[in-house]
């Protein structure tokens, strides 16, 4: 994996668990989720693909990037969680994160198997932090605080990307080459995968016998 290509994985966990907590607003059934989280992963999949044809230098300039992806997700959700207006806040973060998708595809060289990975992780990540947001629901906190908590940690993490990106960048990864042969990396994808078939499975073989 390149490095842009794993600054990308983190931002697509981060917003892909944003936009499920966002949809937690919405009561949706499990096979409306299941829809939407395929259609957000067949998106995200060509998303990347059509960005990585993008060949434009921007390595240089990545502090700068994620320095201003922090600023905006974290002062959007400020203004709109503070005017409960969650649909402006929704649309906002597609933006966000469609922006960054870009962005970083364009510099990365993931082949078509990590974006596969990628978008499938996405829909596992969708369609899990919507099912834990029913519990959300019943905590002390107010959802809404919630999702601005998420949100400001979030915006943290990519603030220190800001400040660590040169950094990182200018590492000689060669020392970590005998600790990346001991990670199975594909075997563990596939063992994620084959669990998440089995969860949904058994999700919407309950939703339906609950339906009779």
């Amino acid at each position: 994996m390149d490095l842009m290509g794993g600054y990308l994985l983190v931002l697509l966990v981060l917003f892909s668990a944003n936009i499920a907590l966002l949809l937690g607003n919405t009561k949706i059934n499990n096979l409306k989720l299941l829809v939407i989280s395929a259609i957000f992963s067949i998106f995200t999949f060509a998303l990347m693909n059509l960005s990585s044809n993008i060949n434009i230098g921007l390595l240089d300039y990545f502090g700068y990037i994620f320095l201003v992806i922090s600023i905006l997700t974290f002062f959007i959700m400020a203004y709109c969680t503070k005017n409960n207006n969650f649909r402006a806040l929704f649309y906002s973060v597609i933006i966000i994160f469609i922006t960054s998708v870009v962005l970083l595809s364009s510099q990365s060289s993931l082949d078509l198997f990590s974006h596969i990975s990628y978008s499938l992780l996405f829909f596992i990540i969708l369609f899990v932090v919507y099912q834990l947001t029913k519990l959300l629901h019943h905590a002390k906190r107010q959802y809404s605080v919630i999702i601005g908590e998420y949100m400001a940690l979030a915006s943290i993490l990519i603030f220190l990307f800001a400040l660590t990106y040169n950094s990182t960048l200018n590492l000689k990864y060669a020392m970590f080459s005998s600790f990346l042969i001991l990670t199975p990396t594909y075997q563990l994808i596939y063992v994620i995968i084959g669990i998440f078939v089995v969860l949904v499975a058994g999700v919407l073989i309950n939703d339906m016998r609950g339906n009779r």
